[in-house]
């Protein structure tokens, strides 16, 4: 696909995937919600590619959904049921990706772009960074999955605040409740993203692949399926190259070479 509304970028081990529409405040348009779901499927199955940072251009990561398709309205509640039902394998794609994913937020993350923020498994902000669940203000709730994120990352009646008043927090208090990772100085913040992309890409890839599928899942698991699921997953990592490498390494007393398999 050629893109029109995203740039991708590969560098060694990592991808940049950066929302370019500055002029619209990287609003989450169709075709930019296409261009982002087959980048997705590009990273994920690019064996060369190790960790993933999302990102936006101009003032904004993502200023949330598109208000001007909305507006026009749809025919029936089945069409704008089929409507958010389109968003869902972009969704499932990069939270399932195998690899690490980082948000790396320099401006407005508000409505949907909150919740593509959140889909990340680390985010990183900058001092100029602002979020918020906008929804309440058009009528709408969050979406894009940010009712399963939020309450997670925040707890519930942090998510519940944050939804109902639909307010707007800055980086600080985001990292206050545990929304945000780290905060970095705006104009180094891509830099610090990539950065840490590329640690955790020369990090044990199939460890941390199981680690995050292990993780995603947890939250719906009970302990006993939890006690269940952790042995398959670390059996897998057992016969990985990385967990042999990492155990010469050590009784070797040098810095291990993860390959990521």
């Amino acid at each position: 696909m050629q893109y029109h509304s995203i740039l991708l970028t590969k560098e060694e081990n990592i991808a940049v995937i950066q929302m370019n529409r500055p002029e619209r405040m990287n609003a989450l348009e169709d075709e930019l919600a296409a261009e982002l779901l087959d980048a997705y499927k590009d990273v994920a199955a690019d064996q060369q590619v190790r960790a993933v940072v999302l990102t936006g251009s101009g003032k904004a990561f993502c200023a949330g959904g598109d208000l001007k398709r909305l507006q026009k309205g749809f025919a029936s509640t089945a069409e704008g049921y089929e409507y958010m039902r389109s968003f869902r394998e972009m969704v499932e794609t990069f939270m399932n990706m195998p690899k690490p994913a980082i948000a790396a937020v320099g401006g407005y993350a508000v409505g949907a772009g909150f919740c593509i923020a959140m889909q990340a498994d680390i985010i990183l902000a900058s001092e100029k960074a602002k979020f918020g669940m906008a929804f309440a203000g058009v009528g709408l709730i969050p979406d894009l999955a940010g009712m399963y994120t939020l309450p997670r990352l925040a707890g519930l009646n942090r998510a519940k605040e944050l939804i109902f008043t639909g307010r707007t927090i800055d980086a600080a208090e985001a990292k206050d409740m545990g929304i945000v990772n780290w905060i970095e100085p705006q104009e180094q913040l891509l830099e610090k993203a990539c950065k840490l992309a590329k640690q955790l890409a020369n990090g044990p890839g199939i460890a941390i692949k199981m680690a995050k599928k292990v993780l995603n899942e947890s939250q719906n698991l009970t302990l006993s399926q939890l006690l269940d699921t952790e042995p398959m997953a670390q059996a897998i990592c057992f016969d990985s190259e990385d967990h042999k490498e990492g155990v010469n390494a050590f009784f070797e007393k040098r810095r291990p070479k993860f390959v990521g398999r």
